[in-house]
């Protein structure tokens, strides 16, 4: 599997997910708030996100194959940068989605378009 490959069932599995769990950015607000509650602190969507990509890495040390982990964490610093950038204004957060994805976005063939 390639890098591209990679990337396409990164955005493959946030679909497959948000089928089956309902919408990501709701998972983490409410698992957010679950988390203030018992470690009385408050825990913001975007440490939740942070939180469970550093998971992922600690994984890939006994099981760097397991393209899961990549995937997952690909999604997971996704979902932080959404949660970063959210207070941002929508001309502000449109320059930097763009920049995103031409960077890191695979490019569909032929077109040049990214595929996102």
């Amino acid at each position: 599997m390639n890098y591209t490959d990679v990337f396409a069932q990164a955005i493959a599995t946030l679909r497959e997910r948000g089928e089956k769990y309902g919408n990501a950015a709701e998972m983490f607000d409410r698992t957010a708030r679950l988390a203030t509650i018992i470690l009385d602190k408050e825990i913001s969507p975007f440490e939740v996100a942070t939180i469970l990509k550093c998971m992922k890495d600690a994984r890939k040390k006994n099981d760097r194959l397991n393209v899961d982990h990549y995937i997952d964490a690909i999604n997971y610093e996704a979902f932080a940068y959404q949660f970063a950038t959210a207070s941002l204004d929508a001309e502000t957060e449109d320059r930097l989605t763009a920049e995103f994805a031409k960077r890191f976005a695979p490019v569909m063939p032929d077109t040049g378009e990214f595929n996102v």
